[in-house]
């Protein structure tokens, strides 16, 4: 026998033919049936939600990017260095010759990025190969993260990844350095 769509009865309203039951005849609740199992259902819902915000894969006020790294929100710097720090100018890459913004590493700039975030994987430059591989090591001084935002004096937004990266080839032998990403923040 197929179940039509006008059979099924509205949650608020008591079908005409409804039997009483005897579920739940032991509790000392003055509502209805209905009434308490919307109420069991929404307190299950809260429970699963609370679960997943106080269990998730993303830190309450981090900013989430890619491979499960996470990055402070703030463009000030002063969640992840309370003190502020030094920025440094980068060593290379498309922002060279503007205001520094992140700081550490062996080398800075914008060649370490991919989607505004440290590359992850290898790359051929040429005869010279490189490795590189997003770190949430550095970042911080009592919560560690891959990244932070600092904003520069002409008010552009940056986002600092941590990484390592090695190279090989001419002039290189498997050193590993860290690198660190310098991207925009749009």
């Amino acid at each position: 026998m197929p179940l039509d769509f006008t059979d099924i009865p509205d949650t608020d309203q008591v079908p005409v033919d409804a039997r009483p039951t005897t579920a739940l005849r032991e509790l000392d609740f003055t509502g209805s049936r209905r009434t308490l199992f919307k109420a069991l259902a929404l307190g299950a819902v809260t429970v699963g939600a609370s679960a997943l915000n106080l269990f998730g894969a993303r830190p309450a006020g981090a900013e989430p990017g890619p491979y499960a790294l996470s990055g402070w929100d703030r463009n000030d710097c002063k969640d992840a260095y309370p003190n502020g720090y030094a920025e440094v100018g980068d060593t290379t890459g498309a922002y060279v010759n503007t205001y520094a913004a992140c700081l550490s590493g062996t080398w800075r700039g914008s060649v370490y990025c991919e989607n505004g975030w440290h590359k992850y994987g290898t790359y051929e430059h040429g005869p010279v190969q490189s490795q590189h591989v997003p770190i949430s090591t550095s970042c911080g001084t009592s919560t560690t993260k891959n990244a932070w935002k600092w904003t520069t004096p002409d008010g552009k937004v940056w986002r600092c990844s941590d990484g390592y990266s090695t190279f090989w080839g001419p002039g290189h032998s498997g050193q590993t350095y860290l690198t660190i990403c310098r991207a925009p923040v749009l």
